[in-house]
Formats: structure tokens, C-alpha cells, sequence
């Protein structure tokens, strides 16, 4: 019997230093690879470790992360025209945009859904590319030199709706109507 306490309590003293170790290793914010290079999941956010996290190479300013969602506007079918949802939207990435000195350029791409034909969406999507910038530009938020504006169309559609009638398939489409907004951070 005193052998096997006297063998926990070796076990017990031996292992501290590696449930230290475990939990120093819980504390890292972002997970990297074995070249340091910082994980990224299948919809380009980073992976964590927790989230209650400061300042790393994955936060855009302050502090504040801002995930892929939350830099992407919605538009109506066959529109360039703002929701007010997507004001509301773009107010909340301007407060970061305003108060940045980490963000060192600004990717604003334009999409559109696969309705209509190609020249006339990538024409509709470079409108709504302009649309979020000139937003954010009447209102002072983009303080960086480095702004380029793209337009994509219907190259990178992240719907699969197949075969549906109109009206369906307008709605299925919402997600491919959008503009996100790529935030360049300085390292």
C-alpha cells in the first residue's frame, strides 16, 4: 500500500511540470504550424485556441477581431444599392477602419449571382464594390492610402442552388449578391 501511494504521489510530481506545460500551450491565442505560419480554417478565419484573446497577428485593430462574416454586405437581386442593414454593417468595420493605424490596406471585392449574363454581373458587381467604398469613403473611414477596388462577377459563388425555378432560385442565391471587405493588416 505504501508503495502505490508513495508511486502516485512520484507520478503526481513528475507530471506538474507538463500539465504546466499543457496549460501555458491553452493559453497561445492563434494556432500556428510547424513553419509559424498561422492556421486558417475553410472560411479564411483564424484558428484559436480561445477567443477572449488581445492583440495577434490574426486582430485587425484594438484588439478587435473581425471575422469574415462581419467584413461581407448583402445585396438585393439586381442591385447596387446599400441595405440599410449593410449601413449598419459597414458603421460597425468603420469604427475599426477609423481608429486603425494596423490596417495597411483595404481589398473591397464585388460579387453577383450567376442570374443574368457575365458582363452585365461583373459590371454589377464592380457597382457594388463601389457602393461599399464610396460608403466608407463620404464618411471618412478609409484612412489608408492603399484601397483598391475589385470586381469579380460571378466567378466565386458560395451558393449551390441547382436546378429551381426563378423565383427560388433568386432567393437561394443571397449569399453570392455580396461585397467583402478584405482588411490588410501591417505586421
Amino acid at each position: 500500500m505504501k508503495k502505490t501511494i508513495l508511486a502516485l504521489a512520484a507520478s503526481a510530481f513528475l507530471m506538474t511540470p507538463l500539465v504546466g506545460q499543457a496549460q501555458q500551450a491553452d493559453l497561445r491565442d492563434v494556432v500556428k504550424d510547424n513553419h509559424g505560419n498561422i492556421v486558417k480554417n475553410n472560411f479564411d478565419n483564424c484558428v484559436r485556441t480561445r477567443w477572449e484573446s488581445g492583440a495577434d497577428a490574426c486582430t485587425a485593430a484594438g484588439g478587435e477581431v473581425i471575422d469574415r462574416e462581419a467584413l461581407s454586405v448583402y445585396f438585393a437581386f439586381d442591385s447596387a444599392e446599400l441595405t440599410p442593414a449593410a449601413m449598419a454593417k459597414l458603421d460597425t468595420v468603420a469604427s475599426v477602419l477609423g481608429g486603425s493605424q494596423a490596417v495597411g490596406s483595404v481589398n473591397i471585392v464585388g460579387y453577383a449571382d450567376s442570374i443574368g449574363n457575365t458582363d452585365y454581373n461583373y459590371n454589377l458587381s464592380k457597382r457594388r464594390a463601389d457602393a461599399v467604398r464610396n460608403y466608407l469613403s463620404s464618411r471618412g473611414y478609409l484612412k489608408t492610402n492603399a484601397v483598391e477596388v475589385r470586381a469579380l462577377g460571378e466567378e466565386a459563388p458560395v451558393s449551390n442552388c441547382g436546378d429551381m425555378a426563378r423565383n427560388e432560385k433568386i432567393a437561394c442565391l443571397w449569399r453570392d449578391r455580396r461585397v467583402e471587405i478584405e482588411l490588410n493588416v501591417a505586421r
